[in-house]
């Protein structure tokens, strides 16, 4: 035997629901480059998608080092800089899992995630979840600047040719009388946290003479971050933000109807949403008051935590249940899931039938109190 090896395969599913399949459209996708000592088996390619007929596998990433600390230090940075967007996937979690202590002395074990549950994933009461919201504050502020950036370059090439004066107002920074131009953006960062919460973040962006941008938050929970963009062309961009320099991956792109947008940077990877509605759920936690384009869902619904065959429906409409009793049953890549009923009550509005197909958080029905 020569050196060590590890193996991470890549998969579309929802960690914080139990590492549930998930299904969608691959709308980015840029695995880690080749080598020697680095290795990916994948069959798919960015546009392709992801669904509930086959396994979810996107690649298998297999690294080579000399022995296994140099092994894992390959694996760590490939995994950082091995880019999905589009649907969930676990390499956040992997990347987590091989930076534990106790993984890299080799305390391996059928019961690892089990036994250091606490460290793997992140509670909204804990500690680490506020460096994660810390982390994602900073990256939206990052996406306001580069979006903006992106925007210029593209009302620039738009106006080539047109009025001089009209475009004196989308120069850059853009031309305004005794101030400095301002733009709100608002942001709905996917907290990932327990699999459902959404974070609202509004900001307010200011072009400063010198074409860099201070990002503000409304909240007024952190102070004005001043940042510089440089668009280094398609998806990348270099900032200067905070003292530091880094390199960052953008990918924006619709879904669902909304504007979605990755953002890659270090070690750290965030995805954000800009809509005209957001959803509000009762088991999501959140300081944020629903605005007047809110939509609700009915209290007591039950959606599907994952696109699949309904293959068994075991009560009817108007049953009672008790906390916890089995309802439905479905099947998607492989395996079975039983949806169970969330507290006591009757069912309602239960439509679905055996042999029907029902797509990611698709409500299939209401638990109504006794």
């Amino acid at each position: 035997m020569i050196g060590h090896a590890f193996e991470a395969r890549i998969y579309a599913e929802n960690v914080a629901r139990g590492f549930l399949p998930a299904t969608g459209t691959l709308h980015h996708y840029q695995p880690v480059s080749i080598s020697p000592t680095v290795r990916v088996e994948t069959g798919v390619q960015e546009g392709d998608t992801v669904s509930m007929h086959y396994d979810p596998m996107i690649a298998k990433l297999v690294v080579w080092g000399e022995n296994r600390k140099a092994a894992l230090v390959k694996l760590k940075n490939c995994l950082q800089n091995f880019q999905v967007a589009g649907l969930p996937t676990n390499i956040t979690f992997l990347q987590r899992l091989a930076n534990h202590w106790a993984f890299e002395k080799g305390l391996v074990g059928t019961n690892f995630i089990e036994h250091f549950r606490n460290d793997l994933f992140i509670d909204l009461n804990d500690e680490a979840a506020s460096e994660t919201y810390a982390a994602a504050r900073f990256s939206a502020s990052l996406v306001a600047a580069c979006i903006c950036e992106k925007d210029h370059i593209t009302s620039k090439e738009a106006l080539l040719g047109r009025d001089k004066l009209h475009s004196l107002w989308y120069t850059h920074p853009p031309f305004r009388m005794h101030h400095s131009a301002q733009r709100k953006m608002e942001l709905e960062w996917d907290a990932e946290l327990n699999g459902s919460c959404q974070e609202l973040m509004k900001l307010a962006i200011t072009y400063l003479p010198k074409g860099s941008y201070i990002i503000e938050f409304e909240d007024g929970g952190s102070p004005g971050l001043e940042v510089k963009v440089t668009h280094l062309g398609n998806h990348n961009f270099r900032v200067d933000a905070d003292g530091l320099n880094t390199y960052i991956t953008l990918a924006l792109y619709s879904k669902d109807n909304n504007k979605h947008i990755d953002i890659w940077h270090g070690k750290h990877h965030h995805h954000y949403r800009q809509s005209k509605k957001v959803i509000e759920r009762s088991d999501c936690a959140t300081s944020d008051k629903p605005s007047s384009e809110t939509v609700s869902l009915p209290k007591g619904s039950v959606m599907a935590p994952m696109a699949g065959l309904v293959v068994k429906v075991l009560l009817e409409n108007g049953a009672q249940v008790e906390e916890g009793q089995s309802i439905l049953v479905l099947e998607a890549m492989k395996m079975e899931h039983v949806i169970k009923s969330p507290r006591a009550g009757y069912v309602d509005g239960l439509q679905v039938a055996p042999g029907q197909q029902v797509f990611d958080t698709s409500v299939l029905f209401t638990i109504k109190d006794k």
